[in-house]
């Protein structure tokens, strides 16, 4: 469906990754693989994982990080939005615990969580682009803020070979009427035939941790690889041609592409499929490996820091989570 354009502007960006990197030889040493056996399967060299870090800590220190290169105060911001798949513990919500961990008692900025998996940081920006353009807020920061490593599966080799932590935050506002900057569309659809395609089934009301087992597997990571791939590849040219369409925009204009850090084949089998090239195609994944809903907006950082995004530029952010979901949005940088 067509959209208006929505006036937003992203002013800052910011990240942090744990102090710990776990490189592929140290996974398959983990795994009884043989050395590079891992790399091979997921492309992905190194990874961070958490020592002391939480959630609300790496979300802060993203959120600090942004904050400090922007010139503006914390005080300035009218709603922390926390847009990750992961969360620290089941009640408050973690934009909370990042509020606390900013360490600013007298200051009330408003907080509260988006979850649409691998895709909270796509969904935080859409949400926060139609809060600005209402008029209910001027400045917003979104952080997206994962630890997937503690509920790995080792009797999964690829999907535990493919995740690591971190955060990154992103800080937007309401431009001035004569910049031009703004989310153009955004587009997402959910496809629930795979909604057990990947999951963590323990720790909700259906089994709830009274009930948890060491040895019980529900409370892990799963992932069935192949039947995501499937369905990505039904799913995503059509996706991606409706969006254009409904958009106004055609391939070409698109400066740059940030897709979800899924995996190295999955990553090249939907750039190929999509037709998109490699020089228009960011990709963190080596050294970071999948950061969940960090992911995107830590690209999309690296992208502006090196100059491959300018302002003016059409940026195209999308991927796919649990559910199974496809999710996108396109803005003017």
């Amino acid at each position: 469906m067509k959209m208006s354009k929505r006036p937003i502007k992203i002013i800052s960006t910011g990240y942090y990754l744990p102090k710990l990197i776990v490189t592929g030889l140290d996974v398959d040493k983990k795994l009884g693989l043989k050395p590079g056996a891992s790399e091979n399967m997921t492309g992905i060299s190194e990874r961070r994982y958490v020592t002391d870090e939480t959630n609300a800590k790496m979300g802060a220190y993203a959120l600090m990080s942004a904050l400090e290169k922007s010139g503006i105060k914390y005080e300035d911001l009218d709603a922390i939005i926390c847009a990750s798949g992961t969360q620290e513990q089941s009640l408050p919500c973690t934009a909370a615990l990042i509020q606390k961990e900013m360490q600013k008692p007298k200051v009330f900025v408003p907080c509260f969580d988006v979850n649409s998996t691998c895709l909270s940081f796509v969904t935080g920006l859409d949400l926060a682009s139609s809060l600005i353009s209402s008029g209910r807020f001027n400045k917003v920061a979104i952080v997206s803020t994962e630890t997937a490593s503690v509920g790995l599966n080792a009797n999964q080799h690829e999907a535990y070979a493919l995740f690591g932590d971190g955060a990154a935050a992103v800080i937007v506002e309401k431009p001035l009427e004569t910049e031009s900057c703004g989310v153009i569309h955004a587009h997402m659809q959910t496809f629930s035939e795979g909604s057990d395609y990947c999951k963590i089934e323990g720790g909700g009301t259906r089994f709830h941790p009274k009930h948890f087992e060491p040895s019980s597997e529900k409370y892990l990571f799963s992932m069935e690889g192949r039947k995501v791939f499937k369905l990505v590849l039904e799913t995503v040219k059509p996706f991606y041609d409706e969006m254009l369409k409904d958009a106004g925009v055609t391939p070409d204009q698109i400066q740059l592409t940030i897709p979800h850090q899924a995996s190295g084949s999955g990553m090249e089998l939907v750039r190929r499929k999509l037709e998109i090239d490699k020089s228009k195609y960011m990709d963190i994944l080596s050294k970071h490996g999948n950061m969940i809903a960090a992911s995107i907006p830590l690209a999309l950082h690296y992208a502006i820091e090196q100059g491959r995004v300018k302002r003016g530029d059409k940026v195209l952010l999308m991927g796919t989570s649990a559910g199974m979901s496809i999710g996108s949005v396109i803005f003017e940088y």
